[in-house]
């Protein structure tokens, strides 16, 4: 999505509201991969302050991705947010330590690669299901969040192992 900047240029227009959507069908991560349901969605402003130019963008997509624990699709929405200061793009490279900068390059700016950066990012580390998810049984693999499973779990430390024989002997 590039959008004109030289709007702002005049003394008339303050800001500039714009909003769009992008379409991203799957992205993979080391491995791990996310089926986005619907177009990514971005609604936001550009606005002056004194001789700057400020960003505020709000990120909402929806996607389908694979538990990590009990290995179940599930479908979840969610929100990224992207604010930061514009600038033109030239030799010098700025340091701003008090937020984000995103160049730009001839009265046109380009937010797609930064809308999907901020996907990457809001994405949780571990994929879950729900916040409470069970997994499955390592020894029959039965879904624990569906059923229970009978299996005896034994999680005994090899290290101790030996003692478990001295305690049960006649």
């Amino acid at each position: 999505m590039k959008m004109d900047l030289s709007r702002l240029h005049d003394e008339n227009v303050s800001s500039i509201v714009f909003n769009g959507q992008i379409q991203k069908d799957e992205i993979d991560i080391d491995g791990r991969r996310i089926r986005f349901i619907e177009p990514i969605k971005h609604k936001g402003e550009i606005y002056k302050a004194d001789e700057d130019y400020l960003i505020n963008l709000d990120i909402k997509y929806k996607y389908e991705e694979i538990c990590g624990r009990c290995l179940e699709p599930f479908v979840r929405e969610e929100r990224a947010f992207l604010s930061g200061k514009l600038v033109k793009k030239t030799d010098d490279i700025m340091e701003d330590e008090e937020g984000e900068i995103i160049y730009y390059t001839d009265e046109k700016l380009d937010l797609t690669e930064e809308i999907i950066t901020m996907v990457y990012l809001s994405l949780p580390m571990k994929p879950l299901c729900k916040e409470d998810c069970k997994g499955i049984c390592p020894q029959c693999g039965a879904n624990l969040n569906v059923q229970e499973c009978n299996c005896i779990a034994e999680d005994i430390d090899p290290r101790f192992a030996v003692l478990k024989d001295l305690w049960f002997r006649e």
